[in-house]
């Protein structure tokens, strides 16, 4: 069902509201935002965030949704996690404080993420979240209600890896990630992948969170027969990257970023022979889907800001509200996340993103993978569900 057909029938079943005094009726449903607002995570959580607003208010506009014989609407309760994590658990005990807060979306970085999915857990409260962390929380015993709403490392990785080698030629890599568990399960993806697809992997490096001198580390790289550097996870450290890989000489100059965005290659075009990243949503930047161009125009009238390289975080959790909204009609309850969360389970979408959500609660969708070659940015659509 895609996004016009449901705000179609949610308008329809509730044009009760339009009939006098028939506003008194309509009821409210408490919606929990969370993520990071400030700090250096917020850009990733403040489009997040942006999109969960704007679904809300959509499906608001279109006169809210019908649940058994009551009409609702959302209200948003959003606290900050100030990228760090033990604010995160600060502002998960206040939400959770509300016990009419049952459903809660936010946070894609894994830091703040982790406190925050853990007392969802414990508080039983429908908990869909972004970070990569979630990959070994969602479908375990006591995260029943935990779901994720990007795909995972392995399913992303099976189309951006092939793309790497078809798009920048490569035959042999080296690996530089963050010393953390992030990267280890990303190395222990991405290895065998490589080399299923052709490409060596001559060397992996896992520098200390927080470098900002990458000079002795890129240094190793040297003289090693590369022909290209994977690299992540987060734009400041790709951006470092590349630039001190340019100013030390000697190093490959084609880019694989395991990260969200064109922005640290983009001072740099003219500079490197290359460089792919992972667009987890939808390209806003080049978009041919009538429906993506859409909701871009939404987008820009609804926040007021123009779309830049990070926006496409917005698209994280956006279609999941409007799923949200359909696995509570068919649930036929709004205060029961269980019942909920097993309706959304299973459940197939066809919005501005194609996804599902499998039986753990892991996001299945399709997503679109950047290319910077020659001059020319453009992307490839992969087509997973």
């Amino acid at each position: 069902m895609n996004i016009g057909r449901l705000l179609s029938i949610i308008a329809s079943a509730s044009l009760a509201l339009w009939a006098p005094g028939a506003l008194a009726q309509t009821d409210t449903v408490k919606l929990g935002v969370i993520g990071s607002l400030t700090g250096p995570h917020s850009g990733w959580d403040v489009p997040a965030s942006d999109g969960v607003q704007m679904a809300v208010s959509e499906i608001n506009a279109a006169g809210g949704f019908k649940v058994g014989d009551k009409t609702y609407k959302f209200s948003v309760v959003q606290e900050d996690t100030q990228s760090k994590p033990d604010i995160a658990a600060t502002a998960a005990q206040k939400l959770l404080s509300d016990e009419d807060i049952r459903f809660v979306m936010g946070v894609l970085t894994s830091t703040p993420g982790v406190p925050v999915a853990n007392q969802m857990a414990r508080a039983k409260v429908l908990y869909v979240g972004g970070f990569t962390a979630m990959d070994g929380l969602v479908g375990t015993k006591g995260k029943e209600l935990l779901l994720r709403a990007l795909d995972t490392d392995e399913t992303a990785a099976k189309g951006f890896v092939p793309a790497a080698a078809k798009e920048l030629g490569l035959k042999r890599v080296g690996m530089l990630l963050p010393n953390d568990d992030v990267s280890k399960s990303i190395v222990k993806i991405y290895e065998p992948l490589f080399k299923q697809n052709g490409i060596e992997v001559g060397l992996v490096e896992l520098f200390q969170p927080g470098t900002t001198d990458f000079a002795p580390v890129l240094r190793k790289f040297q003289n090693q027969g590369l022909d290209g550097l994977f690299i992540g996870y987060s734009d400041p450290d790709a951006e470092a990257i590349i630039r001190q890989s340019l100013e030390i000489g000697g190093l490959p100059t084609k880019f694989v970023y395991r990260g969200g965005s064109s922005q640290p290659a983009a001072k740099y075009a003219d500079k490197i022979d290359g460089f792919l990243w992972q667009i987890l949503t939808r390209d806003l930047a080049n978009p041919s889907d009538d429906k993506v161009k859409d909701w871009i125009l939404r987008y820009k009238a609804f926040t007021k800001k123009e779309v830049t390289p990070q926006t496409y975080w917005a698209l994280t959790f956006y279609d999941t509200v409007f799923m949200l909204v359909k696995a509570m009609q068919e649930a036929g309850t709004v205060t029961d996340p269980a019942a909920v969360a097993a309706k959304l389970k299973g459940m197939a979408y066809d919005g501005v993103r194609r996804m599902s959500y499998n039986g753990e609660g892991r996001a299945i969708t399709d997503i679109d993978i950047g290319v910077l070659k020659g001059g020319k940015v453009y992307s490839i659509p992969q087509k997973i569900l």
